[in-house]
């Protein structure tokens, strides 16, 4: 799953930042993704347990398909969520 938000990613033709650039619900689907897409390359690098990588990638399906529905205030929760999980030790 990480590997295909990443490619969704780099097929609409967006550029990684900053990993949490977005404190606010995003304005459109591309923003929105790009937010996924850069938590999803944090919680890669971070070397999670599988359990935990269990979560973060089920967190990610729930924050693309709010992306897809244009439900940016959902997705900024759940981009919240994860931010939350990754960061704790």
């Amino acid at each position: 799953m990480l590997r295909s938000i990443a490619a969704a990613a780099v097929c609409i033709g967006l550029a990684a930042s900053s990993a949490f650039a977005q404190a606010n619900a995003p304005a459109n689907p591309e923003e929105c993704l790009k937010t996924a897409f850069d938590i999803a390359q944090v919680a890669e690098g971070k070397k999670l347990p599988e359990e935990q990588l269990d979560k973060v990638e089920e967190l990610l399906n729930r924050m693309e398909s709010h992306c897809d529905a244009k439900q940016f205030t959902e997705a900024a929760a759940v981009a919240t969520d994860l931010k939350s999980m990754i960061e704790k030790p």
